[in-house]
């Protein structure tokens, strides 16, 4: 064999070398970002269901109808302060329900959210507790606010 041959056959060596190497330096270097970035999933996923929303407990009534609703305008409703009235939250605003001054009010916010969202249906949660007649004076509160569809979150039966 000659010295240029020999030469040749020494050099694709050293080539097929270095591609092994740099593949796994590639490797090597990527590794412990993978690492990281799975350990950040899992920690995610095992603590989520730990998270507490802070915020009031409201009882809905059991229902099987199931159908559901697109996400639009809320309004929750508490049955029971200490005068016997309902509480009305809507926007991030509480409202005693049976103040005529705080009913008119939410009124003119309804309105101004139905100007906003026009489209968007009003879904209202109430505790099993608030009487029928404060429902049906904020139903009509709504369609008189300009809110074409209201509907009535429930919770499915155990």
């Amino acid at each position: 064999m000659n010295t240029e041959a020999r030469f040749a056959a020494w050099g694709r060596r050293r080539l097929e070398g270095r591609a092994n190497q740099r593949i796994g330096r590639v490797l090597m270097g990527v590794a412990p970002w993978v690492n990281v970035a799975l350990l950040i999933v899992m920690y995610l996923q095992l603590s989520a269901p730990y998270v507490l929303q802070p915020g009031v407990h409201v009882r809905l009534p059991e229902s099987p109808f199931v159908a559901g609703a697109r996400y639009g305008l809320n309004l929750v409703v508490l049955a029971g302060d200490a005068t016997g009235g309902e509480i009305v939250f809507f926007d991030d605003q509480r409202y005693l329900i049976a103040d005529a001054g705080q009913a008119d009010t939410l009124r003119v916010a309804l309105a101004g959210a139905a100007r906003r969202k026009a489209g968007f249906p009003l879904v209202v949660e109430a505790d099993e507790a608030v009487r029928h007649g404060t429902i049906i004076r904020l139903y009509d509160m709504a369609a008189d606010a300009g809110v074409r569809e209201i509907n009535m979150a429930t919770r499915p039966p155990r």
